[in-house]
């Protein structure tokens, strides 16, 4: 998680137009976690806030005393890559326990990057399903049927989930939220180009 995402909190972030729905669905999902059987997908265009939200919502239900994983999904690949190497102290298993056994998993940024066969079969995959009845929150930029593309092939066009086992799991598990907004850091720095 980098620094600005570390401090998310519901206190300051800013609402905008389209954010709306997404905010009371993230204010919900805290005040309602023990008992509800969802997570929250949220997508949009980047920088509109979705994980802020979501990071937020972490923190709240850290506080509270939930064992909560906040994963950026192009580390997460990353990590399990290291994780698979001779030398490495962390296991792929230990990972993929690691995000299975917590109360609340985010894996933020979904749908970033080409995804790659073994990272669908050996990491993701497991994750998503060994999670089910478990709530996960996810952010991506992608709508839903680019999302449905993206976890359909890998890099190279090859078919790995033909039955979009996947993409349903995602789908089953979770309320979801367009947050139409406007990219946020855009404005700031077409502002900060005028004033300069």
């Amino acid at each position: 998680m980098n620094d600005r995402l570390k401090k998310a909190s519901f206190d300051n972030f800013l609402p905008r137009t389209g954010t709306e729905k997404a905010l009371r669905g993230a204010k919900e999902f805290v005040s309602t976690f023990e008992s509800r059987e969802t997570g929250l997908l949220l997508f949009g265009p980047p920088g509109n806030g979705k994980s802020h939200l979501l990071a937020a919502a972490h923190h709240e239900l850290n506080r509270q005393g939930f064992v909560c994983l906040f994963l950026d999904v192009p580390q997460l690949m990353k990590l399990a890559k290291t994780a698979t190497r001779f030398d490495s102290k962390v296991t792929l298993t230990d990972v993929i326990n690691g995000a299975v056994s917590c109360d609340l998993l985010t894996l933020d940024e979904l749908g970033a990057g080409a995804l790659l066969v073994d990272e669908y079969k050996d990491v993701l995959f497991p994750i998503i399903n060994g999670r089910q009845g478990k709530k996960t929150n996810i952010s991506l930029n992608l709508d839903l049927e680019r999302l449905e593309q993206w976890l359909l092939q890998d890099k190279w066009g090859n078919i790995i989930d033909e039955e979009g086992r996947l993409f349903d799991r995602i789908l089953g598990s979770s309320d979801i939220y367009h947050n139409t907004a406007t990219s946020k850091r855009r404005e700031d720095a077409i502002k900060r180009m005028q004033q300069g």
